[in-house]
Order: structure tokens, then C-alpha cells, then sequence
């Protein structure tokens, strides 16, 4: 599975749903909102940004949504207000209406860098500020499966940081891609080893493949997708 990293804004015409791939698009939430930004909102979108007391947040929130729905509104032929979001019993946003079916989206984002994947199904992206923790281990323990935990167990010290990270981001694009959330954090496996490639090793034969990789200095991500194997391209 071919994933194009991308930077937004997109060309200023149509796009066309990747269905045998995925496009991933990369902006800074903090910057200034791409041009009517907020008026892409749908009333509960504006009642939930207003909603936040910190103004950095809702102004992320802001821009990732509206984001979102620029881009939607490219793939889809329709304008960005029009694009009908709602959720599933999980919360996680997809697709009603007309256009249900017709397109995967998924968001993830931290302070300064946020990332949208739209492909013709399921799909999920995870993208997290590359630090130091000094908890991983203790995380590792209480909520990877039994798998990951022999696995970074038998690691060398120095490779232990960038597994968990890895870890970390493509579980969650897994999770994000079924539509679990975390409740089902110890239910899948991932190759943690950052010598090998990334891949979804529990349940075996699951069907999903994930990349990781640095999207910008001081981050990582991961995407999620039904497949054997990605391959992740990153347009400069």
C-alpha cells in the first residue's frame, strides 16, 4: 500500500479518493487557519470550539477542522460546510449521508503538527511529539500486549525510547482504524523492534499493515490500513 505524505494545502482543484493507496496531508494546527476556516464549520462544530477555555486549543481545533473539510470537500465535488460528518458508536468520525462509503478519514494531531489520511477505506494516523519518557516502561508493562512486553524486554537499552515510540503511534493508528479507541489497547500487536520493519504481529494473519515514520524534526508518525504492507512516500 503506497501512503503519499503531502503538504497542505492541496492543489487548488478535484481530488480523487486513492483506493488501492493513501494520502496523508501535513500542516502546523498552531498557524493561522487557512482562509475562512471557521466558516466551514457546522453549528455543533462551532458550539464545541467555543466550548474550550484555552484559546490555542479551540484555534487547533478550528484549523483541523476545517482542514478536514476543505480537503473532504476537494474529494468529494461538494463545498466544505456541506460535507456530512458524524460518528459511530465508538466516536469515530465518518462519513453520512449521500457520501457515506465513499471515503476513510482519520486525524491526528499535537502541538504544532497535524496530519489528515483520506483512502477508500478504513484507515487510521497517529502523530505524536518525539521526547523522552521516563514512564515507558511502566506503560509498556500495564497496557502493551504480552507479545510487545517479551519483545521490548529482550531489546537493547538505547532501542528501547524509539520502540515504545513506535509502539505507541501504530497502535494507535490501529486502534483509530478499527474504530476501537484504547479500550482494546492489549488486543493488538505490533513488531516493535525499530530494526525491522513496522507490522501488526497480534492477532496473526489480521489483515492490517502499518508505516511509521518522521514527519517533521521532533516527531513521529504512523498510519494504519487494510493490507500486507506499506510503503510510505513523503513529497518535499
Amino acid at each position: 500500500m503506497r501512503v503519499q505524505v503531502r503538504p497542505f494545502p492541496p492543489p487548488d482543484a478535484p481530488l480523487v479518493v486513492p483506493t488501492g493507496g493513501v494520502h496523508v496531508w501535513q500542516f502546523d494546527p498552531s498557524a493561522p487557519p487557512i482562509p475562512g476556516a471557521a466558516a466551514h464549520l457546522s453549528a455543533d462544530e462551532t458550539a464545541r470550539g467555543d466550548r474550550y477555555r484555552v484559546g490555542r486549543t479551540r484555534d487547533q481545533f478550528v484549523a483541523c477542522r476545517g482542514h478536514l473539510r476543505a480537503l473532504l470537500g476537494q474529494y468529494l465535488g461538494c463545498s466544505p460546510k456541506d460535507v456530512p460528518l458524524t460518528v459511530t458508536a465508538d466516536g469515530k468520525p465518518v462519513l453520512g449521508g449521500a457520501f457515506a462509503g465513499r471515503a476513510g478519514f482519520n486525524v491526528s494531531h499535537t502541538d504544532g503538527l497535524a496530519l489528515i489520511a483520506v483512502t477508500g477505506g478504513a484507515v487510521g494516523v497517529d502523530v505524536e511529539p518525539e521526547r523522552p519518557l521516563p514512564t515507558a516502561d511502566a506503560i509498556v508493562g500495564r497496557f502493551f500486549a504480552a507479545v510487545e512486553q517479551a519483545q521490548y524486554a529482550g531489546l537493547p537499552g538505547e532501542l528501547r525510547g524509539e520502540a515504545f515510540l513506535r509502539g505507541w503511534t501504530c497502535k494507535e493508528a490501529v486502534l483509530k482504524a478499527v474504530g476501537t479507541g484504547v479500550r482494546a489497547f492489549e488486543a493488538w500487536g505490533v513488531d516493535l523492534d525499530p530494526r525491522r520493519p513496522p507490522a501488526v504481529v497480534w492477532p496473526a494473519a489480521s489483515g492490517w499493515a502499518v508505516g511509521w515514520w518522521r514527519p517533521a524534526a521532533g516527531y513521529v508518525a504512523a498510519v494504519a490500513v487494510q493490507g500486507e504492507r506499506v510503503a510510505v512516500e513523503v513529497d518535499e
